[in-house]
């Protein structure tokens, strides 16, 4: 029987002592089993929360599993993924397919070493941060995963308990954006998945059924806590409450500017190309020009890159792989400072690196009448894996914070888009907006209300 780590002599928990919502989930972690909805409005400290848990859990000899969505938001603790971790590296995974990846030992997809299988078994918990991003078929993948591996390996059957029994935190907020719908995935999983989102996965469903499940949100903003009545701006946002005064009070952001150092967060990609352009074109160096290569079938929209990339010594640029190593993560803006025959060098935190042309491949995955998994390579494309960083989608921006930004919302066409981009900003003072807000402009997905009400109050 693993020792219960008592949280109540953490020496961190004076910080926490009048936080009433932070005090609940330390509380719950004392609980044998079960899945925790640790639920967060922008600025709540959820990361610092998570932090300090962990951490205390180490200085015992205990080592919680801790897994981001994305690898711009696993930035905010550790370097690990869920696709990373559970080798989810096909598009789009089903859990009822993943047993031929399995069966095929020349495949190394869905593959567990026994040493991760290890740290999965002794953790105490395991923890999915911005689960938000995460798409049903993910989810039900990573369930799918762990029931057979436990399994396996300590010959208990479980199969049948969602996570294998394992403690679960699963942290979000269910007012940013979902993840992003690809064709394929619309067409694979049109008749499967009402939606995209995690809370129609079929685990969620089982957890609902054996009702194991826990709800905390905090409350407390400590990232506008300095400006309450953006605060509160952003609240009301959330509960479909924005007064007309409130509304008054952003526009009289409109085309304000405190610094040339902004950044532009848009909706729409041609606008975020532009001013890109208009910022490159600034920029009193010589121009270099990259060229894809492309062959065989790559369509655009699973193109990272552009196919033609200009670029100058000192233009702000945000990295399209990942390399944990050397702190490469998709998403983080670094700043070009020399380029050589085939290497661009860009430099962050005062530190240079070498980034070198990345290699796509467009692979089609089958299985056939006997349950061989066939992988054909249907195209490649090779590109820098760099884009100019003087504006981004809202949607990239999700997990970032800035200190000045520039925001083009009067063209909203995608749920909480508008609310997204405005927690972006630390304060409402470092915001200027690029057109003026509408009610219309702040519309929601109903679905979301419905699972608040339904699943959300305790």
């Amino acid at each position: 029987m693993r020792k219960k780590v008592d949280l109540k002599d953490l020496d961190f928990f004076d910080k926490w002592q009048w936080n009433t919502e932070a005090q609940s989930f330390l509380d719950l972690l004392q609980i044998d089993w079960g899945v925790i909805f640790l639920t967060w409005k922008a600025g709540t400290w959820k990361s610092t929360l998570i932090h300090d848990v962990i951490s205390y859990y180490e200085s015992q000899w205990e080592y919680p599993l801790v897994f981001w969505s994305t690898w711009v938001s696993a930035l905010n603790i550790r370097w690990q993924t869920v696709h990373s971790f559970f080798s989810l590296w096909i598009d789009e995974p089903y859990f009822k397919e993943i047993q031929y990846f399995i069966k095929d030992k020349t495949l190394k997809k869905f593959k567990l070493k026994s040493w991760k299988v290890k740290q999965i078994i002794q953790a105490p918990f395991l923890v999915i941060d911005e689960i938000s991003m995460l798409s049903s078929n993910i989810l039900d993948s990573i369930d799918f995963l762990l029931r057979f591996y436990l399994t396996l390996y300590t010959k208990k059957d479980l199969t049948k308990i969602p996570f294998w029994w394992k403690k679960m935190i699963f942290v979000w907020d269910v007012y940013q954006l979902p993840p992003v719908k690809s064709e394929k995935r619309i067409e694979k999983f049109r008749d499967i998945y009402e939606s995209e989102r995690f809370f129609d996965s079929n685990v969620f469903s089982r957890l609902v059924q054996k009702d194991l499940r826990y709800t905390i949100e905090l409350q407390q903003n400590y990232r506008q806590n300095e400006d309450k009545i953006f605060s509160d701006i952003l609240d009301n946002i959330r509960w479909w409450d924005l007064s007309q005064k409130q509304l008054w009070i952003l526009n009289d952001r409109l085309s304000k500017s405190d610094s040339d150092d902004e950044i532009l967060l848009s909706t729409h990609r041609h606008k975020v190309d532009g001013e890109n352009q208009d910022k490159l074109g600034k920029l009193q160096w010589n121009l270099y020009t990259f060229t894809a290569e492309s062959d065989g079938i790559f369509p655009e929209y699973m193109k990272r890159s552009d196919d033609i990339l200009s670029l100058k010594v000192w233009a702000k640029v945000m990295l399209l792989t990942n390399e944990p190593s050397w702190c490469w993560v998709n998403g983080s803006i670094w700043e070009v400072v020399w380029f050589d025959d085939e290497i661009i060098y860009v430099k962050i935190n005062g530190k240079v690196y070498p980034i070198s042309q990345y290699t796509r491949e467009n692979i089609d995955t089958i299985i056939d009448d006997n349950g061989k998994v066939i992988e054909n390579v249907l195209g490649t494309y090779t590109q820098f894996p760099l884009k100019l960083a003087y504006a981004i989608t809202i949607h990239k921006s999700q997990w970032m914070t800035f200190d000045n930004c520039r925001l083009d919302i009067s063209h909203i066409f995608a749920w909480w888009q508008a609310y997204t981009a405005l927690s972006r900003a630390k304060s409402l003072s470092w915001i200027s907006l690029s057109g003026k807000i509408k009610n219309e402009h702040l519309f929601f997905d109903p679905r979301i209300q419905e699972f608040v009400e339904k699943y959300m109050k305790n």
